[in-house]
């Protein structure tokens, strides 16, 4: 998404809905607040019980279907368990490490067991089939995306009465929530995150600590847009001012940004202590591109000496009285 996209998307955020068309007729869809929730919680209780009642079967029936004619199994389900546990440890593992490229290679195992996980998550959900978990999730997912449809800016008249609602056909309500869906996707984790590093958008982080300054309403009157909107620029604005001189492509990039401030404060601290020390100004294995990643000069002063260079020099290891040498004992 170019620039323009990203102020289009931040004046939607700030306004708390989006401008469309239905039938040529405008159309104002109001974004998801945390009220909203609260009454979808009710609505899906509500068409659970329906299909409770119409004798559709709940996951947890149709999950022992599927064990009993053993298209599914106990280790299935464990492999899913096995693959959040596993995420969660890579992500845990990930915030210790100091060098790029192994924090990149993590990266991109997280993503890989991150697929592998909701690959198994769609395909049990495909082999449940229908139950009252979908149905209500279903039902309840077209209510709301109906009820967010306004005639006016000021989102006080509904474009769908309920009586419109009931009589709707399937086709209607598919595009009703194709037109939903597209507006909803502009509002994405990573759009909203890539929204905080635009150049424009730079001189609202000193407002973004008071939401009263920043949206002109209470914290709990926000949308869910905006909130997320908050905590990211938040986030950014904190990495930014503890970290200086932080390459533009890192800066760029929100992912690469946050990546580059769980980077071990203690190793960047300990590395910055002794930079200029003989030998201890490298890191075993760090290039050029982990300096900066670090925000730290990789540059020798006169006099120093590489750990790792000697190390080769000497086999590959260097003995304690090797080491009082190059520490000038």
């Amino acid at each position: 998404m170019e620039e323009k996209g990203y102020r289009k998307v931040f004046r939607d955020i700030v306004r708390g809905y989006s401008y469309s068309q239905f039938n040529n007729k405008d159309a104002y869809i109001k974004h998801t607040t945390t009220h909203d929730q609260v009454e979808l919680e009710d609505v899906y209780d509500r068409y659970y019980n329906i299909a409770k009642f119409r004798g559709i079967p709940t996951e947890e029936e149709m999950t022992k279907v599927l064990l009993d004619q053993g298209d599914w199994s106990e280790e299935d389900d464990k492999e899913i368990e096995r693959l959040r546990e596993y995420i969660k440890r890579l992500e845990e593992s990930k915030s210790h490490l100091l060098l790029k490229r192994e924090i990149d290679k993590k990266s991109e195992e997280i993503v890989k067991e991150r697929n592998n996980y909701y690959n198994l998550l769609n395909l049990k959900d495909e082999m449940l089939g229908g139950t009252c978990e979908k149905y209500a999730n279903e039902r309840t997912n077209d209510h709301y995306i109906v009820k967010s449809f306004f005639k006016d800016e000021y989102l006080k008249e509904r474009l769908f009465s309920q009586d419109d609602y009931d009589e709707m056909s399937v086709y209607e309500i598919r595009e009703i929530s194709s037109i939903y869906n597209f507006v909803s996707n502009q509002f994405s984790e990573r759009n909203i995150k890539f929204l905080t590093v635009q150049d424009f958008y730079y001189p609202y982080f000193p407002f973004s600590e008071d939401v009263m300054q920043f949206f002109g309403l209470p914290a709990v009157k926000l949308t869910k847009n905006q909130i997320n909107l908050i905590i990211y620029t938040r986030v950014v604005k904190n990495v930014l001012e503890k970290n200086e001189n932080i390459p533009d492509h890192i800066r760029k990039d929100p992912d690469k940004l946050i990546d580059y401030a769980n980077v071990s404060e203690k190793a960047k601290e300990k590395m910055s202590k002794h930079e200029g020390q003989a030998g201890a100004s490298t890191v075993i294995g760090a290039k050029e591109e982990d300096y900066e990643f670090m925000n730290i000069s990789s540059v020798k002063k006169e006099g120093s000496v590489s750990l790792r260079d000697e190390a080769v020099k000497k086999g590959g290891r260097l003995s304690m009285e090797d080491m009082m040498k190059l520490s000038g004992a």
